[in-house]
């Protein structure tokens, strides 16, 4: 199983996140912010990543990013739990 189909599998890409007002992973707006200023100080802006709004570029790579972050969370859960 993909990483994608197993975080599909626990819910943790679906799109209604937006209207849910569910919040953003620690580590996407970390993430999102170093490309963002690296894509504008290294290449030109090419991305020209926006976050400011729902239907962004970088509100939908920070909504895709959440559920993986979210899904290495679970495991590292899972793995806390079976060493105890």
């Amino acid at each position: 199983m993909t990483d994608y189909e197993e975080a599909k599998r626990l819910g943790l890409v679906q799109e209604d996140r937006w209207e849910e007002g569910t919040e953003h992973h620690p580590m996407s707006l970390r993430l999102l912010n170093f490309i963002a200023e690296n894509d504008f100080e290294n290449y030109q802006d090419y991305f020209h990543w926006e976050g400011g709004g729902d239907g962004d570029n970088g509100e939908t790579l920070m909504y895709q990013m959440d559920g993986f972050f979210e899904l290495g969370d679970k495991i590292d859960e899972q793995k806390s739990k079976r060493t105890r």
